[in-house]
């Protein structure tokens, strides 16, 4: 195992294990609320304001953090995200007010953003030919990490309560930067300089591309995002499933992502930058598909529809990231991956306030046609970027045996 696949190896570690202890909490934060003293309070608006706190704040601060990281070097981002989680998770330990739990999640969003330093971290060392394959394989461990996190937090409710989860969060959080500290190589500082052109460079054309790839982004977040408040009541309502069965139908998704975004960056690790936007439009049309099929009498049928939409999730998202990633000059891009994880966060927070109000006004029936819509969409946009970098600005000649874009 060569050095940097060693790091790379700790990072997939790192990140499974710091996205399962966050997602312990995740689908319990109403129950928790319930528990803390208040009178007259919405329990459903306090619910929603706290899960969306960390998102907001993490997605406005996130290319901050990134440009921090070219500046300071990407591994004391790495150790600063996981401090920041220990701290807050610990400081939730002792919360005993509702306004003393929004204020630690502000400030876990302010100060941790472990994804977007992880992949930081993991483009600077990695080598270019291997980029989308990294993505994918740390893509694969958020999503494990979302599947197991529900399932041990329910664990450690039921068996003990609260006050233990947030305590369990914390000293793993604690664990793995010590962990971190020790293993990761730090990594030098990035020189904001002019650089010989390399295989994807953009050029100044680029800057439009990149805005329809974060719109792209932003977009396919809303649709993920839509029936993520309602989907438990769409399967009790329309399907009458247990909440075991519903748990078992929405990881689902989880499974698809896990398996398949590893193969989808091997694949896209085969493919020209330039190319990609187009294959990926083709695999948001059959998203769009797919959130379509949601619409099942049978739970079964329902289960192979999730799984399918999993592995188009496994695609797009990742693989958008490193194409982007990679077109971007090497001074900008963790600027690009900070600007990529805002619209992420941002998104979330659109499609879960969005679903609610199409929920509110039409029904499940509409917020998945909604969706399927967004992906539509989705599809339109990367097909105009995948035109934009096909056309003469934007066309490949061989350069010292290296491929560059002549503007």
């Amino acid at each position: 195992m060569k050095a940097w696949q060693y790091q790379i190896h700790i990072l997939w570690i790192s990140q499974l294990i710091s996205i399962t202890a966050m997602e312990m909490s995740g689908p319990f934060w109403p129950l928790f609320l319930r528990q803390l003293p208040a009178n007259d309070v919405n329990l459903e608006i306090w619910s929603a304001l706290v899960y969306a706190a960390p998102l907001l704040l993490s997605g406005l601060v996130a290319p901050f953090w990134a440009r921090m990281g070219d500046k300071y070097g990407h591994k004391k981002m790495v150790l600063r995200a996981f401090l920041g989680l220990a701290l807050t998770q610990a400081a939730l330990y002792f919360s005993t007010s509702l306004i003393e739990v929004l204020f630690w999640r502000l400030l876990q969003g302010a100060l941790a953003g472990v994804i977007t330093a992880v992949l930081c971290y993991a483009n600077r060392i990695a080598p270019e030919s291997q980029r989308s394959r990294v993505v994918g394989k740390l893509t694969a461990a958020t999503a494990a990490g979302t599947i197991m996190g529900p399932l041990l937090g329910g664990g450690i409710i039921e068996w003990l309560n609260f006050q233990a989860l947030f305590a369990t969060a914390s000293l793993v959080c604690l664990v793995v930067a010590c962990a971190l500290s020790l293993g990761l190589v730090k990594d030098a500082p990035v020189l904001i300089a002019a650089s010989l052109p390399k295989k994807g460079q953009a050029t100044s054309s680029y800057g439009k591309t990149l805005l329809l790839f974060i719109c792209a982004i932003f977009l396919l977040q809303i649709a993920k995002a839509i029936p993520s408040s309602w989907f438990a009541l769409y399967a009790e309502h329309q399907l009458q499933a247990t909440p075991l069965i519903t748990g078992v139908i929405f990881s689902a998704a989880g499974v698809g992502m896990l398996l398949s975004a590893p193969i989808w960056g091997k694949r896209f690790d085969q493919i020209l930058p330039t190319k990609r936007p187009t294959r990926l439009a083709l695999v948001a049309f059959v998203a769009a598909l797919c959130y379509l099929l949601h619409l099942q009498e049978n739970w079964l049928s329902l289960l192979c529809v999730r799984f399918a939409w999993g592995i188009c999730l496994g695609a797009m998202l990742p693989m958008l990231q490193a194409t982007m990633i990679q077109l971007a000059d090497t001074s900008t891009q963790s600027g690009v991956i900070g600007r990529a994880q805002r619209a992420i966060k941002i998104g979330n927070l659109t499609g879960v306030g969005v679903g609610a109000l199409l929920l509110n006004w039409w029904g499940f029936q509409f917020g998945f046609i909604f969706a399927a819509s967004v992906y539509l969409m989705v599809s339109i946009v990367l097909f105009i970027a995948g035109r934009r970098l096909s056309n003469k600005k934007f066309h490949l000649v061989e350069y010292d045996n290296n491929i560059k874009v002549q503007g």
